[in-house]
């Protein structure tokens, strides 16, 4: 699945959305790109989860097609 989170500006942001997806999943894989705001996640946890943690975490995802 992918989010686009339009607030993640740096690597800290990336890390920081990094580390609370891996909180709801550890197994999860990511492909972070900082640059077009994009987070692609593979993951058994569902999208509604991982959302929460996005936004727990600060930022304000929103569900790519």
């Amino acid at each position: 699945m992918r989010f686009e989170v339009k607030d993640m500006s740096c690597g800290g942001c990336a890390n920081a959305i990094k580390q609370a997806i891996m909180r709801e999943d550890a197994a999860a894989r990511l492909a972070i790109d900082v640059a077009g705001k994009t987070v692609e996640v593979e993951s058994t946890a569902s999208p509604e989860r991982l959302m929460a943690a996005i936004e727990a975490a600060g930022f304000h995802p929103t569900v790519l097609a």
